[in-house]
């Protein structure tokens, strides 16, 4: 029988938002490779003997590149029963899942993927903020922001009837607003900053694009510090002000 080891999503940040499956899998685990925004309260679920090892990888903080932590879970696998990779979200969304999974495979190892609760969905609910709601719109679109030139081949043009929900672009707001504003999306068009939503530390800020727009350094400075956050941009935060 093949070795198998585990990718498993930790959800957003909340420690109830863990899946039965997920737990089940961290009960059994003999080592655990985790992310940097995984809520460490999961450890609790642990064997005691259970070696932990943070791989996270913040902006501009590595503790491990990614090809070193595919070559540690494979190594891993080669000496101990159960070896699991915590991945805060759900593997397979912005994660590298996939590159761990290929790296396990031509290493000779079997992969099961344990889905987790996306942050990009659950954090908007947790302020209350629908992602579609048919009196505002139809749709949501989901992208990174790190790389403002990827984002701009991406986003073309500006419809009312879709939001736009940005991971990991806190530290490019003030580029990636003043393209959209360059694109014609409106200057009234709400953006809200979601920060560490579903944990005790939340917080959100509300703006207009024209309001990020005309702000100084001082400002984005201090937005930064909300990491890790969401970018949400669309007529939808509307609907939450109704319902806060």
């Amino acid at each position: 029988m093949i070795k198998k080891i585990y990718l498993v999503g930790a959800g957003p940040g909340e420690l109830d938002l863990l899946t039965l499956k997920a737990v089940k899998i961290i009960e059994q685990a003999d080592v655990i490779l985790y992310d940097a925004l995984v809520n460490e309260e999961v450890f609790q679920f642990c064997k005691e003997d259970c070696l932990k090892v943070n791989v996270g990888k913040r902006k501009g903080k590595h503790l491990k590149q990614q090809e070193e932590i595919n070559e540690l879970l494979v190594e891993y696998a080669k000496t101990h029963e159960v070896v699991v990779r915590l991945k805060g979200g759900t593997p397979f969304v912005f994660g590298r899942g996939y590159e761990e999974v290929r790296a396990i495979k031509e290493a000779g190892f079997d992969v099961e993927i344990v889905s987790g609760v996306s942050s990009t969905t659950s954090v908007p609910e947790s302020f209350m903020l629908p992602l579609v709601d048919r009196k505002f719109n139809d749709s949501y679109r989901t992208i990174t922001g790190h790389d403002i030139d990827v984002f701009k081949s991406i986003v073309k043009s500006y419809h009312d009837r879709e939001n736009l929900i940005i991971t990991m672009g806190v530290h490019n707001i003030k580029n990636i607003v003043e393209y959209l504003l360059s694109i014609d999306f409106p200057k009234d068009l709400p953006i809200a900053v979601l920060s560490k939503g579903t944990t005790n530390d939340s917080s959100q800020k509300i703006f207009t694009l024209d309001e990020v727009n005309k702000q100084n350094e001082e400002f984005f400075e201090e937005l930064k510090k909300l990491t890790p956050a969401i970018l949400f941009i669309g007529r939808t935060i509307h609907a939450m002000k109704e319902i806060q």
